[in-house]
């Protein structure tokens, strides 16, 4: 803890803007306390969700963001929030923004710019934006390159994204910083010995999305199912209306109806699946620094994912699991085969290592730190 008695108090406001509450509440809590109790003004904004009361419990204010419309293509939409952006930032007197997820980058980062407000973003992974196509990919980089010219600093959650982003022009490297994703929870995430697991169970967790892999999860388990009808399949996480790279109502409706795969839906608490399973996987085509994987490999599980970047960050392969060519469901199912039959000990070990990775290198107060840092950078002298 710090002492703030006799500490003088920093002047500044800070805000930190997202597309999501539950973004806000699940991923940078560690931030917005470690700010709070620095002495900063903390303002939240995001579009109004679940979980206000408790952030605002914390100490910070939380203002919603009513033009901000995760997944609409209107651009009169965007220029509607641009517009809020400027008059919120200019009315609580914002010195530094912290901008999260792809349109409070581009738009926080433009407005802060031009109200020579100092700005900090954070590209927590490319996803859609960067694999829908050659066009698409031209107007976001574009976009970006426009929004991030003036920051302060990009942190990027994995050394491909970072890398990415200087080789395209979009970033310079004096400005990109390399954060340890969003950080993981130790405590909340409590290793639980591999002895609990459920033998022969492989975890999905995440949206349907075609993206994450969960076609080729899908038909990996499968091709396994007939070699070894003993293994189990579950899959945490649902559809996602409006995002064209989900999976279907009408799809999803038929692998329930094979029965292979046990469709668990959206949960509340996922650490109880992850105690039970004997593997979790996430076959992502690119990932920032994939919170699931964080989870798991806190909770002691071995991983299986596509060898991309983002997972390749947190799976050492054939040491804390192992790495699978992209897209390739025969070898994925192949992995299945493979990671079912390894003796408890090895598997037991993996998790251990995949823990001891965690606690070096992942812990949400190093991340929390790494922010902090880099404000009181900012702050007067």
């Amino acid at each position: 803890m710090v002492d703030m008695k006799n500490k003088p108090l920093p002047t500044m406001t800070v805000a930190i803007v997202s597309n999501s509450v539950w973004n806000l509440s699940n991923f940078r809590r560690p931030i917005i306390k470690a700010f709070l109790l620095e002495g900063y003004r903390v303002v939240l904004l995001a579009p109004s969700g679940e979980g206000v009361n408790e952030l605002e419990a914390e100490g910070a204010s939380f203002i919603p963001l009513k033009n901000l419309q995760r997944k609409s293509v209107n651009p009169f939409n965007d220029l509607r929030l641009i517009s809020e952006l400027s008059r919120i930032y200019r009315e609580k007197q914002v010195d530094v923004a912290l901008h999260y997820t792809i349109k409070p980058v581009i738009y926080g980062s433009l407005v802060a710019r031009w109200l020579s407000r100092k700005s900090m973003a954070t590209i927590t992974g490319l996803g859609y934006t960067f694999l829908g196509g050659k066009a698409n990919t031209l107007l976001v980089s574009t976009l970006y390159r426009l929004a991030l010219r003036r920051a302060q600093v990009v942190f990027f959650h994995n050394p491909d994204d970072r890398d990415l982003f200087i080789e395209q022009g979009i970033v310079s490297t004096s400005i990109s910083e390399l954060a340890p994703g969003s950080g993981i929870d130790l405590d909340h995430y409590a290793y639980v010995d591999y002895s609990q697991a459920t033998p022969g169970r492989f975890l999905f967790v995440g949206r349907l999305l075609s993206d994450k892999g969960i076609r080729e999860f899908i038909e990996a388990a499968r091709l396994a199912r007939q070699v070894d009808p003993t293994l189990s399949f579950q899959v945490i996480g649902d559809i996602d209306e409006g995002n064209p790279a989900s999976v279907s109502s009408a799809e999803l409706s038929a692998w329930k109806e094979e029965g292979f795969v046990e469709f668990l839906g959206q949960l509340p608490d996922v650490r109880p699946a992850l105690a039970k399973a004997s593997f979790v996987v996430l076959p992502s085509y690119r990932e920032g620094c994939p919170r699931v994987l964080l989870e798991a490999a806190a909770t002691g599980r071995p991983l299986i994912a596509f060898d991309v970047p983002g997972s390749r960050e947190v799976v050492i392969d054939g040491e804390t699991g192992w790495l699978i060519p992209l897209k390739d469901e025969v070898a994925l199912g192949n992995a299945f085969l493979k990671a079912a039959v390894e003796p408890f000990s090895e598997c037991q070990i993996m998790g251990e290592r995949g823990r001891a990775l965690m606690e070096s290198k992942f812990r949400d107060t190093f991340v929390a730190k790494l922010y902090l840092d880099k404000l009181r950078s900012f702050s007067p002298s």
